[in-house]
Formats: structure tokens, sequence, C-alpha cells
């Protein structure tokens, strides 16, 4: 059971003050709390559970650990991220958290996406748009984002949307190098849009993918 995190008065003012100081958060619900503009630094949030519609809004993310977190739907920006790692978390619902360009070193491992029957909303997912690893992660009917590099490895995907890079009319463009190895996509994986400098796939099987749209990096 989780603990509103605005009960919880070191950790809570610990998220506003964007500090150094390196804290573990457990067993907190995120949702109460309003936390915009801010920087979050060398904070690790165990078992704790984010949802709500824009009450988290960064201004950035570094030295972040997720370990076994539930992400009930959210639509929440972690700004530019850095060296930020999910282990073992699970989303649930049309999820939208992530960072912004110029992120890296953002990895999911070992998690769980459950996206639902809904479809996804704009260009708008799981992920960053700067460079993401999803490593050993299954999910089914979610929406996956990734901007300047995209690595899949060992994962398990069913009925999966992506967004790769950003084309020219939706601003600043972005080209994505992908690596998928050792991965298995089951039902149809759909490219909602997809701007790419290269592509590698290694010891992979996919029943069907679906281009809706595609720029290639000159």
């Amino acid at each position: 059971m989780t603990t509103p995190i605005t009960s919880l008065q070191k950790e809570y003012i610990r998220l506003l003050d964007g500090s150094a100081a390196a804290m573990t958060i457990a067993g907190a619900d995120i949702a109460p709390g309003a936390f915009v503009g801010v920087a979050w630094r060398n904070l690790t949030f165990t078992g704790c559970d984010f949802a709500g519609d824009g009450n988290v809004k960064l201004s950035s993310m570094t030295d972040c650990t997720f370990i076994d977190c539930r992400f009930l739907a959210p639509r929440h920006d972690f700004g530019v991220m850095a060296n930020v790692r999910f282990s073992q978390c699970r989303s649930t619902g049309r999820s939208i958290f992530g960072g912004r360009d110029g992120s890296t070193g953002v990895a999911f491992e070992g998690c769980t996406f459950a996206g639902g029957d809904a479809p996804p909303a704009g260009y708008e997912g799981i992920g960053c748009t700067g460079e993401v690893v999803f490593r050993n992660c299954v999910g089914a009917g979610d929406l996956l984002v990734a901007g300047t590099r995209l690595t899949i490895e060992a994962c398990r995907f069913d009925n999966m949307s992506f967004v790769i890079g950003r084309q020219r009319n939706r601003g600043t463009p972005l080209a994505a190098t992908v690596v998928i190895d050792n991965s298995q996509g089951t039902g149809v994986w759909r490219m909602v849009e997809g701007r790419m400098r290269t592509s590698h796939i290694r010891n992979s099987s996919f029943e069907q993918i679906v281009n809706d749209g595609a720029e290639c990096e000159p």
C-alpha cells in the first residue's frame, strides 16, 4: 500500500528543493504532489505509484532510479533526462512519461507495458526524444518513443506502436539510430512516425510491421 507523498514530509520537501543529496523514496503515491519546473537528482523510487495528469513536469531528471514502480496511466514530463533507469516497473493504461530532446542514458530494464485497447494519442508515449534502451521488457498495446537512438534488446512486444525520431513537419527534426537485437514482435508493430538514420536488426522476428509514414535521413 502506498502513502500519499504529501504525507511524507522529508521526501516531499526533497522532491521540491532540487538538491543533489541522495534519497530513497519508498512506497509513495506521487499523484497528490505538484512538481513543476523543478529538477530531480540522485533519487531512488522503490515501490511507488505514479498517476495523475501533469502534476509532474520537471525541468530535468539526473541520476535517478525507479525500482518496482507502477505507472497508472500518468501524463508526466520528466524534462531532459540523464542516467535514468527503470527496473522491473509496470505501466497500466495509456501511459505518457519520459524525457525531452537531449536525454541520454535512459534505460527500461525488465519492465512491463500494458497500454490497453485505447489507440495512442498523438506522438506521446513512454521513453524520451533522446537516447533510450528497452532491455528484457514485455508489453502490449502501448506506444514507445525514441528520438536519436532506440535500442531494443531481448524484448517481447505484441501489437505495439513506435514513434522514432521526429519529422520536419513537427519542428526540429530528429533522426534515430535503431538497433533491435534478440527480440520478438507479435501482432502488428505500427510505426506511427519514423525518421531514421540507420537500422540494424539481428536475431529477431516479427509477424507484421506497418509503416504509417517515414522520412529517411539523407
